[in-house]
């Protein structure tokens, strides 16, 4: 760049400038809560605000993104730390809380709220040691964060009677089972996994190793999942220093989203750890040069993950774009060299061409997946897209145990969704940092360029009702890329003199953080924290016995079974009853059903039904069991938790 377009740069003072746009738009986009009763339309703006005015309080010097890796790390920072003799017994107060953790949840069979604090407790240690000890032990550390991270979710995984979450069932006892019994990948042959067996594959490994799908798939997914925290510390240190990469490592595992796939072992999870570790080799390519062992390990990782998840492909494709797209422009402006460039393209056109060959010939509903997807994507842009129309937070079904709107239950969502504003916040005051000084590295700026991608991916096209991609599937790898950027923003902020301003957002984001992603929704979904807001995504043993012996009684086809959700979905995938297994509609006449099943959750959990097209109930009566299950009807199946209720006349 030339010494008069790098004036020019600095001059207008961007990342000022930057920062009071964000401030004036987050505004106006707060009266679009208004509009929409969406928590993110609030959460969102005041967190790019807050983020805003935190970089505008705290910022001095014109430190660039360059100078940072090469600041000593003590010396720089104006931060209090804590006393040696205390920031000694911080490992082991982090095992102790582990241990805890362990304790309580073994001797309850579940996770608890005390578990979840423990958990939080541990992760708020492991905070402390990164931002207020004097010297860190990064080995130490990473260890911690690493122990913390496989023992919440082994634990959580086999105190839980059969899977997590809901796609797993037909993934686990259908395909894995499947493939280990038959031998071969014959079971996936009308699935879209047939041309992604990857994990499926693996699962069915582990399940031979074991003789257990579910201990197959726990030992070999399960453990790879939270392992893949290393790539997003080695990603890190290419940017930041140590004590700062550490905390980014930290702030992935600790998300909720990131336990969500850690628990919920799917493709989804699989394709997380692979697109972790292209993110890691696109870094290498681009700040060490185009060495044939990373750009081969960017082409390995980007076409292992075509043969995972298809969702998880279309995250990489978005990732690989943006880094080639980035490093492609500042080599035409004559700023980088032509090798990093063309080896990114490389990768991506390669890339793009196996998915598209994957895609064209995996079957999906009776046609390729690819047609198929491109028919749903043109079915939503021309039906369903509009302005503000937005996936409803309120179901139009009935809740088993809810008795309407509290002021705890709305207060629920901001307590969850704290941690992804505190997240969102630091990647704002990131991305500012960035801006400051000189033109920021090809590095930086490709790291900034795919965070923006993702979150417009993830936000801005839901904002319109376009949400056909999945846009949940994306939120863990957003998450991967907003905590690289909050890490700059914290080494940025941490070195300004405004030290009172400065310990209060670090002690805020040590203390809230790991306590607001424990007892969120997708970090709980076995046993959720808010149990009277949000649903159960396991079972009890009691409750897959009952699908084993209604399913060994009245094979699938004989009968339709009707229930809650989500226990319908276990009846679905898990029973076999696939189509003839639905959501039962209450009314005041009774269920719109012959053959239902009522579990005791349905009084004391906030399941959902549907409203019978007959006389539909607004509200559920306090006698949940006698609603779904009449004094007419007939008890064909019976245990301790759920009962079988089958009309004496004939079908409906």
């Amino acid at each position: 760049m030339s010494d008069s377009n790098r004036s020019v740069w600095s001059g207008v003072r961007l990342d000022r400038s930057v920062a009071w746009i964000a401030i004036v738009a987050a505004i106006a986009l707060l009266g679009l809560r208004m509009l929409a009763a969406q928590v993110l339309l609030v959460v969102i703006p005041v967190a790019a605000a807050g983020g805003s005015l935190l970089y505008l309080a705290t910022r001095s010097g014109h430190a660039s993104a360059v100078e940072w890796r090469s600041l000593a790390e003590r010396p720089a920072l104006t931060i209090p730390t804590l006393p040696a003799s205390i920031t000694g017994f911080l490992p082991a107060v982090a095992a102790l809380a582990l241990t805890g953790f362990v304790l309580s949840t073994h001797l309850a069979g579940v996770r608890t709220d005390l578990s979840t604090l423990l958990v939080a407790a541990a992760g708020t240690v492991v905070l402390v040691q990164i931002l207020f000890t004097d010297r860190i032990a990064p080995g130490v550390i990473l260890v911690e964060i690493l122990a913390v991270a496989l023992v919440v979710r082994l634990v959580t995984l086999a105190v839980t009677p059969g899977y997590i979450g809901v796609d797993i069932w037909t993934h686990a006892t259908v395909y894995i089972a499947g493939i280990a019994e038959s031998g071969s990948l014959a079971p996936l042959a009308e699935s879209k996994y047939l041309l992604a067996p990857v994990y499926h594959g693996l699962g069915a490994v582990g399940a031979l190793a074991v003789d257990s799908p579910r201990a197959g798939i726990y030992l070999t997914v399960g453990l790879v999942v939270p392992l893949s925290l290393v790539f997003v510390y080695g990603t890190a240190t290419h940017l930041v220093a140590t004590r700062w990469a550490l905390l980014a490592t930290a702030l992935v595992a600790f998300a909720d989203q990131f336990v969500r796939w850690g628990l919920h072992l799917i493709p989804t999870s699989l394709g997380l750890v692979g697109v972790l570790a292209v993110l890691y080799a696109l870094t290498r390519v681009i700040d060490d040069g185009p060495a044939p062992w990373a750009v081969g390990l960017a082409l390995v990782a980007a076409l292992a993950v075509v043969f995972v998840h298809q969702v998880s492909t279309a995250v990489v494709l978005v990732i690989l774009a943006v880094a080639a797209g980035v490093v492609t422009l500042t080599w035409a402006t004559g700023q980088s060299d032509g090798k990093t460039a063309l080896a990114l393209l490389g990768v991506f056109l390669v890339t793009s061409a196996t998915t598209l060959v994957a895609w064209a010939q995996a079957p999906f509903g009776g046609e390729t997946f690819l047609w198929r997807e491109l028919a749903v994507l043109e079915s939503v842009l021309i039906d369903q897209a509009g302005f503000l129309a937005l996936a409803s937070t309120q179901e139009a079904v009935l809740g088993g145990a809810t008795s309407g709107e509290t002021t705890i239950a709305a207060l629920v969502p901001y307590v969850e969704q704290f941690g992804f504003a505190l997240l969102l916040a630091g990647a704002v005051t990131g991305g500012l940092a960035l801006l400051e000084g000189d033109r920021p590295t090809d590095l930086a700026l490709t790291h900034l360029s795919i965070g923006g991608a993702l979150f417009v991916i993830v936000f801005g096209l839901s904002l319109f009702g376009v949400r056909a991609l999945l846009p949940g599937r994306w939120l863990a790898p957003l998450y991967a890329a907003l905590a690289v950027l909050a890490v700059i923003g914290v080494g940025a902020i941490a070195r300004s003199r405004s030290r009172r301003v400065v310990l209060a957002a670090l002690v805020v984001l040590a203390v809230g953080y790991p306590a607001s992603m424990a007892v969120a929704e997708k970090a709980t979904m076995e046993n959720p924290t808010f149990e009277d807001t949000h649903k159960r995504f396991a079972y009890t043993h009691a409750e897959i016995a009952a699908v084993d012996s209604i399913s060994a009684a009245h094979p699938p086809g004989d009968r339709a079974i009707a229930t809650d959700h989500p226990y319908a979905s276990l009846f679905r995938r898990y029973g076999g009853y696939e189509t003839d297994a639905r959501i039962v509609g209450l009314g005041a006449g009774g269920p719109d059903a012959d053959w239902v099943v009522y579990r005791t959750e349905q009084s004391t959990g906030p399941v959902t039904f549907d409203r019978s097209a007959t006389a539909p109930l607004d509200t559920l009566p306090p006698n949940v069991e006698g609603t779904v299950c009449p004094p007419s009807y007939n008890t064909g199946y019976a245990n301790d938790e759920v009962r079988l209720c089958t009309a004496s006349g004939g079908d409906r």
